[in-house]
């Protein structure tokens, strides 16, 4: 009693082609595409041989079909950079990463959703996300993770790098729809993905239905992110004049977002001229600041996943346990929680490096 979509699901997220799965499987093709369309059931040998290539269990292939991941801003953000095997991929480890997830939160009582969805103009979607968030319209966001998942938003990061793609988004679910933000790549500079994370809210809180271009809707993705990590007024208070390489760098430690940002966020306030602006790009090339600037900001990493997992499995985590529970190999997710902030049993609290809280909520198992 083999589900042929767990088959696919499987073969997908370890990055094998139909041809290729048929090979280690010592079958052909179209027999691989008949398992995975569940016109016909593997052999029993046929199907030790897809647990022996795979490493999951036989109690994943019996599960039901899992919930449906749309493709979301994956659809338009990997288009130029993402090869479809790779997109094939990332797409299916985060299905499967949700899945445990939702199995999990069972045993929780959840977040309440407080993600607003408007259809507007950015810069008002951006100060009224503010504003539902509970956040202030003048100062920055100490962690915006953090923040994004107290909002009821679920944030997973990958533990496979997809290069050319910082982040992405979708709602999911059967009955009702969550929001959902993958960070695909969590080896770059921590102001990139923090505003890739806002670029992601962005799409969440405006663009349940595709109705513009794509570059338009990427444009607005951006308005949004601008606003919402580098207000408005705040900016036109804290940009003095002369804007200038020097004078940026307290404020991108201060709001945590890169120079560049803060550049073209001045020239789209009109707080410098078009040619001032190209000449502070230029300034920043010459200096090769473009590819490595001055000041780190902290890399903020998922905690949710992390918290229940500690809560439900303990500290530090019985890995065997939860993978067992959860139909899937244990070094999975063992490599999976490892890109999440987690709680070192020797440490007194869920600390991140700029010294702010890290936990999410003060999670409860339902019962307790």
């Amino acid at each position: 009693m083999i589900n042929g979509e767990r088959v696919r699901q499987v073969r997908e997220l370890k990055g094998l082609t139909q041809t290729e799965f048929a090979t280690h499987l010592r079958i052909n093709q179209s027999a691989v595409a008949q398992i995975e369309s569940g016109r016909i059931a593997p052999s029993d040998q046929v199907l030790q041989r897809i647990i022996l290539t795979t490493g999951f269990p036989m109690s994943f292939f019996k599960q039901s079909a899992p919930v449906d991941f749309p493709l979301g801003s994956l659809l338009f953000r990997a288009r130029a950079t993402v090869s479809a095997r790779e997109r094939c991929e990332s797409l299916q480890y985060t299905r499967t990463i949700f899945e445990i997830a939702e199995k999990m939160e069972i045993e929780i009582d959840k977040i309440p959703l407080r993600l607003p969805r408007f259809d507007q103009d950015p810069i008002s979607a951006a100060i009224q996300t503010r504003s539902s968030l509970g956040l202030s319209p003048d100062t920055p966001i100490t962690n915006l993770i953090n923040t994004v998942e107290k909002s009821g938003v679920l944030v997973m990061a990958l533990a496979k790098v997809l290069e050319g793609l910082d982040a992405f988004s979708a709602w999911v679910g059967r009955s009702s729809l969550r929001p959902v933000i993958v960070i695909a790549n969590n080896n770059v500079p921590g102001d990139r993905l923090r505003f890739s994370v806002a670029h992601e809210l962005g799409h969440l809180v405006m663009h349940q239905a595709i109705k513009n271009d794509i570059a338009t809707i990427e444009r607005e993705a951006s308005s949004f992110a601008s606003e919402f990590l580098m207000p408005k007024e705040a900016m036109l208070k804290e940009i003095m004049r002369p804007v200038t390489l020097v004078n940026l760098l307290p404020l991108k430690m201060r709001w945590k977002v890169s120079i560049q940002a803060l550049i073209r966020r001045a020239w789209d306030l009109e707080l410098i001229t078009q040619r001032q602006y190209k000449y502070l790009m230029q300034q920043m090339s010459m200096k090769g600041m473009r590819k490595k600037e001055p000041g780190k900001v902290p890399l903020e990493k998922p905690r949710m996943i992390s918290q229940m997992a500690e809560l439900i499995y303990g500290i530090p985590i019985d890995y065997r346990k939860l993978a067992s529970e959860m139909n899937v190999p244990a070094q999975l997710i063992k490599e999976t929680l490892e890109v999440h902030a987690m709680k070192n049993g020797a440490v007194e609290d869920d600390k991140i490096i700029d010294g702010t809280s890290n936990k999410i909520v003060n999670f409860r198992r339902r019962g307790h």
